[in-house]
Parts: structure tokens; sequence; C-alpha cells
């Protein structure tokens, strides 16, 4: 769910600047991933294994994408570099995700105030 910026009260200057401000830090990082950093605990199946009556196996770390209705890309992170990476991707999408939230907000404001989206930027 996207926050909400309460901005209604702020200037339009104040809403120009933050919004060039929000433009220059727009440069896409290259290892953005939208997908989910998943720890799994599980059990093995045999009856006699301790993970049936106590600890379970693991931690186990997944990459979790869903790329459309009924299609789930899951693997299996097998080092630490490779769940490192995935942590790293995906927390740099959320912020890039973030931002953009925040400058649509921006721009539905000084739509609502009648003022131009593009022109006179701070």
């Amino acid at each position: 769910m996207a926050k909400i910026h309460h901005l209604r009260r702020t200037s339009i200057l104040a809403l120009r600047q933050r919004k060039a401000a929000l433009l220059r830090q727009a440069r896409l990082p290259p290892d953005l991933l939208r997908a989910s950093f998943v720890e799994r605990f599980t059990t093995c199946g045999k009856p006699n294994c301790a993970c049936a009556r106590g600890p379970k196996h693991g931690p186990f770390y997944y990459v979790v994408a869903n790329l459309g209705p009924g299609r789930i890309l899951k693997s299996l992170l097998k080092t630490p570099d490779q769940q490192q990476a995935v942590r790293h991707g995906v927390s740099g999408y959320q912020t890039h995700w973030e931002r953009l939230e925040e400058l649509s907000q921006i721009n539905l404001e000084l739509l609502r105030r009648g003022e131009p989206l593009a022109g006179a930027q701070a």
C-alpha cells in the first residue's frame, strides 16, 4: 500500500522543489528486483527425523516473483552473496517505487490546484 503524502498545505514552490529533487534521484539502479526475499524452515517428510517433532530444517532463502496470474518464479538462493544481492535489489525497488509514488501524488496535487505539470521547475 502506498504511503499517503499530506500535501494540501504545502506551498506550490515546495511541491515543485520536491518534484525536482525526486526527478534528480530517479536514476534506475541496474539491480532492481520486483520480488520478495523469503526465509523458510521446512520438514523433510522422514518420520524419524528430528524436524518432525522439533526444530525444522533451515533457514532456506528464496527469491519469489509474481510474473502474472498463475506465474510465480521461485529460486533458491544458495550463497550469502546471492542472498545479499536479492536483499539489495528488493530494497532498491521499494525505494524507487516509493519515490515514484510520491512524485505521482505531487503531480496530482499540482493538478488539483490548477498548476501545469511541466514548465516552471525549481
